[in-house]
């Protein structure tokens, strides 16, 4: 009886050692090997425009070699879907949150949503500048304002911006465009490179601090306009 069970069982190790055999290499085949060496990364499957909101038709979670996953690569559909682009996106390119991350579009704490005054803007705002770009302001003194206005041949460059305080200037750096609105009352929608927005920008709104909401106030009230710079 021993002799037949030690028989059995010999005879049940001999088969399923043929049976592992493709088994494992089925495992390697399907499970190991895609997964060696390989890591998750969210990959524009097509170009996307900046301002865009990304759906699945946009964007897919792949498995890329190691090595070639950029620093800080989205590794989550879910951390992209339905977020916002902050600039044009390439096909094939991997995601990181710099480019789909909004939240500094949003006042933080002691952080408010200010609007320009038109008429405290000198000049024309920069025909390209788009919701999510850096801005600094410049403070043109009401009577270099004066003396520009209404004159093609006179250019901010040439203005002597005489008694300009450059401290509270200083603080007026690196500002968030919060809103860009066109003479359409519509907010202006990006295009490729910046070359063709959908309109020329009239009025926008910037996220300033309690500070910064301060200066622009007061020196707004004293007649000082604007210049919008960026890079």
């Amino acid at each position: 009886m021993v002799y037949r069970l030690r028989q059995a069982a010999y005879y049940m190790l001999i088969l399923l050692l043929c049976l592992s055999g493709p088994a494992v290499l089925a495992a390697w085949k399907w499970f190991v090997e895609p997964n060696w060496g390989t890591a998750d990364a969210v990959v524009a499957l097509k170009a996307v425009e900046r301002g865009a909101r990304l759906a699945e038709t946009d964007v897919k979670l792949m498995k890329i070699r190691k090595e070639t996953r950029v620093d800080g690569a989205v590794t989550r559909l879910s951390e992209a879907l339905g977020k916002e682009t902050t600039r044009s996106i390439r096909a094939g390119e991997q995601l990181t949150p710099e480019m789909i991350n909004t939240k500094h579009l949003v006042p933080g704490k002691d952080e408010w949503n200010m609007p320009l005054p038109a008429d405290w803007i000198f000049g024309k705002p920069p025909g390209s500048l788009l919701r999510g770009d850096r801005i600094s302001l410049l403070l043109i003194d009401k009577e270099d304002a004066g003396k520009a206005e209404g004159r093609a041949d006179v250019s901010p460059d040439k203005l002597e911006r005489t008694n300009i305080p450059l401290e509270a200037e200083a603080k007026l750096q690196n500002m968030t465009v919060s809103y860009a609105k066109g003479t359409n009352n519509q907010e202006i929608a990006p295009s490729e490179d910046r070359k063709k927005p959908s309109g020329a920008v009239s009025s926008i709104e910037v996220i300033a601090t309690d500070e910064q909401k301060e200066i622009i106030r007061r020196y707004g009230m004293k007649g000082y306009r604007f210049l919008i710079v960026y890079r």
